[in-house]
């Protein structure tokens, strides 16, 4: 089985031909931890004008704010305006071989680089890399074992990737590696032993370079000095689909220091991801239970619902007739007592015209 992959997504003001260090490399340590996996989940996010993040439950976000990350009509924004500038994001799950599409627009300057990869602990990595100033070509790229010496890049025609957004996919099995632009494949990388060909975990990035700053064939390769006066530049990000191959699998583990894909193994359960990915509100839930009832149990239960709101217009029909009949043996009381004082107040009066002070309401009737 292969070693699992995490996708990562950047757009810095530079660019390194791979990535040189890991946080912890299985190759060398024994002891590094279990690789959440994105397991039997996809992952599956447009960003439009309304969205607000980068979700913190999918992604880690470590270089970039709310500058630099922007969501619009097209997509989210990924903004470097001066040197220095760097945005990056990484997934908080891997992928056990899979597909991985994004539909993006490459940001377009002399020296700007917009890129995904897929990235793994060990160093493996898969690239698609764009030139800011070439308009008619883009790099598919890849890595092994963080292994710079090796010249992997290879071009392939594109219609202005930064004029408008084009669809990047890599379909990654444990038989071959393609790169499909547009639905054309690009290129095809059929299987080779570990260090030859990506087996491992890797991340998804987004960045830039040929900054003046870097090494004089890092400039070159860009395509030139970056003219920061001319900025800023915005690689626009419409979507990201990402599917696991592996099911049931809640993480990836490494079971020796080989970087083979046979030393990985998975491990069983629902990932984080796709409880996330799967939760469901009260409503939808109870509209998915309903949804899979059959029709009669459907109409038993519509049947019991109307019996039921039937019983209670009964009760509350029958409960206002007694309030109404207790509100109006309530009244006749209240009534007779007015009655009874009104009398005994004109009583008053009378004898008190007579000079007489009358408390017959005492029981008295003496005359004072």
């Amino acid at each position: 089985m292969s070693r699992s992959t995490l996708f990562s997504l950047a757009l810095l003001a530079y660019h390194v031909a791979a990535q040189t260090t890991s946080t912890c490399d299985p190759r060398h340590n024994a002891s590094c931890p279990n690789d959440p996996a994105l397991g039997s989940g996809i992952y599956n996010q447009t960003f439009t004008s309304t969205t607000t993040e980068l979700n913190p439950n999918f992604w880690n976000v470590t270089s970039g704010n709310a500058e630099t990350i922007q969501f619009g009509n097209n997509g989210a924004e990924l903004v470097i305006a001066q040197s220095g500038d760097s945005v990056t994001a990484q997934s908080t799950f891997y992928i056990m071989y899979g597909v991985v599409e994004v539909i993006m627009q490459a940001a377009a300057g002399q020296g700007i680089i917009s890129t995904f990869d897929l990235i793994s602990d060990d160093l493996d990595e898969i690239d698609v890399e764009i030139m800011g100033g070439n308009t008619s070509y883009v790099e598919s790229n890849w890595y092994g074992w963080g292994n710079t010496s090796q010249y992997n890049a290879q071009y392939h025609k594109c219609d202005g990737p930064q004029q408008g957004l084009h669809n990047y996919t890599i379909v990654w099995t444990a038989d071959q590696l393609q790169w499909i632009i547009d639905g054309n494949v690009a290129r095809t990388l059929p299987y080779a032993k570990p260090g030859r060909y990506p087996q491992t975990p890797l991340k998804f990035g987004i960045w830039a370079g040929g900054d003046s700053k870097q090494p004089e064939g890092t400039v070159v390769w860009a395509g030139g000095k970056t003219d920061w006066t001319k900025g800023p530049f915005t690689m626009t990000v419409q979507s990201i689909k990402i599917t696991d191959a592996s099911t049931n699998t809640s993480s990836y583990s490494y079971a020796d220091n080989t970087g083979d894909q046979k030393s990985i193994k998975a491990v069983p359960g629902n990932s984080a991801a796709y409880n996330l990915i799967n939760k469901k509100s009260a409503i939808q839930s109870a509209a998915a239970t309903w949804n899979s009832l059959t029709t009669g149990a459907k109409i038993g239960i519509a049947c019991g619902v109307g019996a039921l709101l039937a019983i209670i217009i009964v009760v509350y029909t029958i409960v206002c007739i007694q309030q109404r009949r207790r509100g109006r043996a309530e009244k006749a009381i209240a009534d007779a007592q007015w009655n009874e004082h009104t009398s005994e107040l004109m009583e008053y009066k009378t004898l008190m015209a007579k000079g007489h002070f009358a408390v017959s309401h005492m029981g008295h009737g003496e005359k004072f």
